[in-house]
C-alpha cells in the first residue's frame, strides 16, 4: 500500500503546481491593450509593489513608452511557454509589434489576490 500512495501523493503535488494559463493570459492580454492604449496607470496597476518601486513617479511611464518607441504598437501574440517555480509564474511570449516579431518574458507573482508582472523584459527577434 505505501508504494501506491507515493505515486499518487507525486500526482497531487504536481497538480497543485501547475501555473494558471488562463489567468496568466489575462494578465498579458491587458498589459498590450494598456500598453496600447498608453493608459500608464492601467499598465502601473498591473505591476507588482516591488516593480513599482523601482520606477517611482513617472518613471513606469518613461519605461513602457519606450517599448512603443522600440517596436510600434502590439498587434498580436501567443504563449511560447510557461512555467512556474517558487511562487512566481514566468511565461514566454512570441509577440507582434508594427516593427516586427518581439520575444516577451513575463514573470508574474500573486499579490493582494491577484496576478502581477513583477518582471518584463522584450526583445526584437531577427
Amino acid at each position: 500500500m505505501r508504494g501506491w500512495l507515493t505515486p499518487l501523493a507525486a500526482i497531487a503535488l504536481a497538480a497543485c503546481a501547475v501555473p494558471d494559463e488562463k489567468a496568466s493570459r489575462a494578465v498579458i492580454d491587458r498589459f498590450h491593450v494598456a500598453l496600447n492604449a498608453g493608459d500608464w496607470v492601467a499598465v502601473d496597476g498591473l505591476l507588482s509593489q516591488s516593480t513599482r518601486n523601482l520606477r517611482p513617479g513617472g518613471g513606469t511611464a518613461r519605461a513602457f513608452r519606450a517599448i512603443i518607441q522600440r517596436h510600434g504598437r502590439y498587434t498580436g501574440g501567443q504563449l511560447s511557454g510557461i512555467s512556474h517555480d517558487d511562487g512566481r509564474t514566468t511565461i514566454a511570449w512570441s509577440a507582434r509589434y508594427e516593427r516586427g516579431p518581439v520575444s516577451e518574458l513575463f514573470v508574474l507573482v500573486e499579490e493582494g489576490g491577484s496576478l502581477k508582472i513583477d518582471s518584463y523584459t522584450d526583445s526584437a527577434r531577427p
